[in-house]
């Protein structure tokens, strides 16, 4: 766990930046007059991004090993942070983002392969799990953050910045460092997997697999994704739009988040318990009445409680797909499994923030929950479907 030490402190602190940076682009773009369509395609280009990196960039940390692929990853995510400072352009800041999503993959792969090359398998279960509270941890942290400068303003960006720099030091400076090709052998085989070539053809077989043994897996997967990346961009344009100030968006984004963290050991036990397909469904129904209720409430104690509920939930939604499938695939292929999985709720995150900020644009700033609804509804019948 040594080798861990500098790259999840690392890791920490730039989720953190890029928890900031991901409202604050929301909240400058509304600043500046801008539509919710053009928040929405903006930040799906994080997701554009995410999906050519997480085709590609496997081999690249694979062969230079998980440090070094995070500090040029990390400094990569810096520089493009930079550019929102010089340019107030929707189709740069585009650009932009699809740069920031291509670098944060590369730095989940190099955070990801440092886990699994670090610990024995005896213990990798509780490292993920600490890998997991870390990034939910910085994400809210991040949120905190919204409202220490003028919204909008320079400082928030600079920030932005000294954060993204902040996080390469501890991984230069702390813990061992792993050698590329290093790994145990039970980390071989996936390192083994991504520098194979044909990776298009990876990917197709993945998506064979999903359908053979678990078929709601893609869909519900996909959904996961509409709701995590619309709520992400568009929900501090949402609370804008009801009254929310800055200071107060900071707050709610940040309180709700830490809802996501302290739901995911009690949903899981649930659904070693209930099953997953009925722990989707229950959450899902749920999630669908929070859905309705903050497409009409303004009182902002009330959408606070239902805001921390309705993140709660579908935060869950993902583990609760992964674990399914990891039921019913076989162990040689969970690899390949779950990075396929990753790639489509990527494609779920991509149409999120577009698709949703149509429902705003349509129904005002209650359709991004009217979006939610269906999404959580359609979910709800998914997890009732015979033969998936």
């Amino acid at each position: 766990m040594r080798a861990l030490i500098g790259l999840l402190g690392g890791y920490t602190i730039l989720v953190c930046g890029n928890s900031l940076l991901t409202t604050l682009i929301s909240l400058r773009m509304l600043h500046g007059e801008r539509t919710a369509l053009d928040v929405g395609l903006v930040q799906s280009c994080y997701y554009v991004g995410f999906i050519v990196g997480a085709l590609g960039l496997g081999p690249i940390v694979g062969r230079i090993g998980p440090q070094r692929a995070f500090i040029g990853f990390g400094a990569l995510a810096a520089l493009a942070a930079l550019g929102y400072l010089s340019f107030d352009s929707p189709d740069i800041w585009a650009v932009l983002r699809l740069i920031t999503g291509f670098s944060m993959v590369g730095v989940f792969t190099s955070i990801e392969s440092g886990v699994n090359g670090a610990v024995p398998n005896e213990r990798r279960g509780r490292a993920f799990a600490l890998y997991l509270v870390l990034t939910y941890l910085g994400v809210s942290a991040g949120q905190f953050l919204l409202g220490v400068g003028a919204p909008g303003g320079i400082f928030e960006h600079a920030l932005v910045n000294g954060l993204f720099v902040t996080a390469l030091i501890p991984v230069a400076l702390i813990g061992e460092w792993q050698s590329a090709g290093g790994a145990p052998p039970a980390a071989t085989a996936p390192a083994s997997a991504l520098a194979t070539p044909k990776r298009p053809t990876l990917l197709l077989d993945g998506l064979r697999e999903l359908h053979r043994v678990a078929p709601r897996s893609v869909p519900a997967c996909i959904g996961a994704g509409l709701l995590s990346s619309a709520f992400y961009a568009l929900t501090p344009v949402y609370l804008a739009r009801i009254g929310y100030p800055a200071s107060g968006i900071s707050r709610a984004m940040g309180v709700v988040l830490i809802g996501a963290l302290l739901s995911q050991w009690p949903v899981g036990r649930l659904s070693d318990r209930l099953g997953r397909r009925a722990t989707l469904g229950v959450i899902s129904l749920v999630s669908a009445c929070a859905a309705a209720a903050l497409a009409i409430l303004r009182a902002p104690a009330l959408v606070d409680t239902i805001l921390f509920l309705y993140v709660a939930l579908t935060f869950t939604l993902y583990g609760v797909i992964v674990s399914d499938v990891n039921d019913r695939v076989d162990q040689a292929r969970r690899v390949q499994t779950s990075a396929t999985l990753l790639l489509v709720f990527s494609l779920g995150g991509a149409a999120g923030p577009t698709v949703a900020s149509l429902f705003m644009r349509l129904l005002g700033a209650g359709g991004l929950y009217v979006f939610a609804l269906v999404v959580t509804l359609a979910l709800a019948a998914l997890s009732r479907a015979r033969g998936v």
